[in-house]
């Protein structure tokens, strides 16, 4: 079935690199009271109900950052306990998770107790972590570091300029004379401490070392080569440089730079892993130097074929031969059922979600109807309970506006509706195929299935991830399906000025492009 129908630069201070480094190493042995102030925030009262996993967090981020210096001593149990808040129990607990993570040892007798032993974190576990993310998780992790690094920034350039910019350059200088992934990844974390520490605010250092455990410490995976790290090292510089100045307009473009550049790398990285995971999978070099627009047209036919079959079997229900009950929503149920279940087995991998809503009023007995199911984490699938159908309840799912039951209905053709978040179901970015179901020639609802955006992006990533520039896939209304780069995030609109050099795939109005400009 065919499916035919979008500069700062740096100045390169000598002094910065090499007195800097000497004179100015962040929490080395003649620590400057940023690092001081910084230490005191890590050890500090904790505020959540969680205590042993926090502490454990805590702990883990003061070692990750080298403020807990490799084989340094951690104070006594009960000073420790007191001064995070919490029960002797949860710190107990805390620290014997940290041994069996290698990061500490604790000793018996006269020079007893507990030592950090810094293993650092291996490449392949942080890569396998990056695997899990999406790429709106990504993005959003991105806000929320870009967020905090160019307001600290900002407040940097008003509040201790040259201070704070001395010691940014001394955490730059760091990161390009580093020689592994894990002394780089230490010292950007550095970095974003003492850039938060010229900020003054307490609260935003506190944030600081939250976004360092949740998000700096994937960056890892792109510090193994020199190259990354002196780029990473050089918008370091361009920050510090802007701090220097005391423009806070400056600083804050810069650090938005920063950030922009760290998190196009790891998008990029991250679909480079997908492509090689995902050609473990196949027989054949999916998509290498081939067309992915044909990709993406296989795909949606053999979805929309699929939901067709099914779509079929569901209209006969409606059929009142002599002698058989009236339609009812039990009777249209065991038909639904009848006609999907078998098939199932057959759905392509990409479908997550798969069922049959009824038309408003068709069902003589509810107004509102649908049966629907959701595919397991074993890959099959089970029946999805979660919609509301009683218009009198606030929760209630109005699904005869949307636009997959609507546009079906006003065009008797297929669509794609999406991208957008289901909020309450899968909580991340959908695409819905509707298949218009019709008996004697009256709309009677859609055969409909969900496709998450994660897993288009999956098929796509071998062509993403090899194109030199960007590459980016719309639906109709130019908003961004799938993508390679910051500056085309999912759900964005792309205006026509902005265009790169789109075609069309050839189903739903869906346009592809590719440019060599950097991402």
């Amino acid at each position: 079935m065919s499916l035919a129908a979008t500069s700062t630069g740096s100045d390169d201070r000598p002094r910065s690199a090499a007195a800097g480094i000497d004179a100015l190493r962040p929490f080395d042995g003649r620590a400057t009271a940023a690092a001081a102030a910084t230490k005191r925030v890590l050890l500090g009262r904790l505020h959540t109900e969680d205590a042993a996993s926090a502490v454990a967090r805590r702990l883990r981020t003061a070692i990750g950052l080298g403020v807990l210096a490799n084989g340094e001593k951690l104070p006594r149990e009960i000073d420790l306990a007191r001064q995070l808040g919490v029960t002797a129990f949860s710190l107990r607990e805390a620290l014997g998770t940290l041994r069996a993570e290698g990061l500490i040892v604790t000793r018996v007798g006269k020079n007893g107790g507990s030592y950090v032993a810094h293993t650092p974190v291996g490449d392949a576990v942080v890569g396998e972590e990056l695997l899990r993310w999406s790429a709106t998780e990504l993005r959003d992790l991105g806000d929320w570091r870009a967020a905090l690094t160019t307001y600290a920034a900002w407040l940097a350039a008003r509040r201790d300029p040259v201070v704070t910019a001395d010691r940014l350059l001394a955490c730059a200088a760091e990161l390009a004379a580093a020689t592994g992934a894990a002394e780089g990844r230490r010292a950007m974390g550095r970095f974003h401490v003492e850039l938060s520490a010229g900020a003054q605010s307490m609260r935003l250092t506190r944030a600081e070392l939250v976004a360092h455990e949740e998000f700096d410490w994937l960056v890892q995976v792109l510090l193994r080569g020199p190259v990354h790290r002196r780029v990473i090292a050089g918008k370091m510089r361009m920050v510090a440089d802007a701090v220097r100045s005391g423009d806070p307009a400056q600083s804050w473009a810069a650090g938005q730079m920063m950030v922009s550049c760290v998190v196009t790398e790891l998008l990029r990285t991250r679909l480079q892993l997908i492509a090689l995971q995902y050609a473990k999978t196949r027989d054949d070099d999916l998509l290498g130097d081939g067309d992915p627009a044909a990709e993406i047209r296989t795909v949606f036919e053999r979805v929309v074929g699929q939901l067709d079959e099914m779509g079929r079997d569901v209209a006969a229900a409606f059929d009142q031969p002599l002698g058989r009950q009236p339609l009812s929503a039990q009777l249209l149920g065991a038909e639904v059922a009848r006609s999907v279940l078998p098939r199932m087995s057959q759905l392509d991998d990409l479908v997550y979600g798969l069922g049959f809503m009824a038309e408003v009023g068709v069902v003589p007995d509810a107004q509102y109807w649908l049966e629907w199911w959701q595919r397991a984490a074993d890959g099959t699938f089970d029946r999805d309970f979660r919609h509301e159908l009683d218009p009198s309840r606030d929760d209630f799912y109005e699904y005869g506006s949307k636009g997959y039951m609507a546009r079906p209905r006003e065009t008797g053709e297929p669509t794609a509706m999406g991208p957008y978040i289901d909020h309450g179901g899968v909580d991340d970015y959908l695409v819905t195929v509707s298949m218009p179901v019709q008996h004697d020639g009256s709309f009677v609802g859609i055969m409909a299935a969900d496709i998450r955006v994660a897993d288009l992006e999956r098929v796509l990533s071998p062509w993403l991830a090899r194109a030199n520039g960007i590459g980016v896939v719309l639906n109709a209304e130019r908003r961004v399906l799938v993508s390679n780069s910051v500056r085309f995030e999912v759900g964005d609109v792309v205006p026509p000025e902005a265009d790169p050099g789109l075609t069309e795939v050839g189903c739903f109005g869906w346009l592809i492009g590719r440019t060599a400009d950097a991402p």
